[in-house]
């Protein structure tokens, strides 16, 4: 009777080994799926950009884990407009969050204005949104 206790108490200690060492191997592949999708960025060139100036060209990153996005409204320094920006910024915004099917969105941050030459030498004017979207 001794000899069979001391069998089923070894062998419940090596199936609970056994177990602990498939639930660290699952947590570190759930880890590893974790930090790939917090990193992931998708960038987005919307189909209608709603932009009146024609060197105006908008885009967009989304980072699907945290439902936030990042929207650049860039055209040449003589032709840009900040109102025309913002205008064209809510509409591309209307029709994200359409698309994804979200509800609402915040702003997690004030607008901002860049100004800078690009690789040619001609100055440019960026318009940057960042909003964060509910469901």
């Amino acid at each position: 009777m001794k000899k069979l206790v001391a069998v089923l108490a070894g062998l419940t200690v090596m199936c609970c080994m056994f177990a602990q060492g498939v639930r660290q191997a699952e947590r570190e592949i759930d880890n590893e799926t974790f930090e790939a999708e917090k990193t992931k960025t998708e960038t987005i060139i919307p189909k209608e950009q709603h932009i009146t100036d024609n060197f105006a060209s908008v885009k967009i990153e989304y980072q699907p884990m945290f439902d936030q996005v990042r929207i650049y409204y860039e055209t040449n320094y003589v032709t840009y407009d900040k109102g025309a920006a913002m205008n064209t910024v809510l509409e591309c915004l209307a029709d994200f969050q359409v698309d994804h099917q979200y509800s609402r969105y915040r702003y997690l941050k004030d607008d901002k204005e860049k100004y800078f030459k690009d690789e040619k030498g001609k100055r440019r004017a960026q318009y940057i949104s960042t909003v964060q979207f509910v469901r």
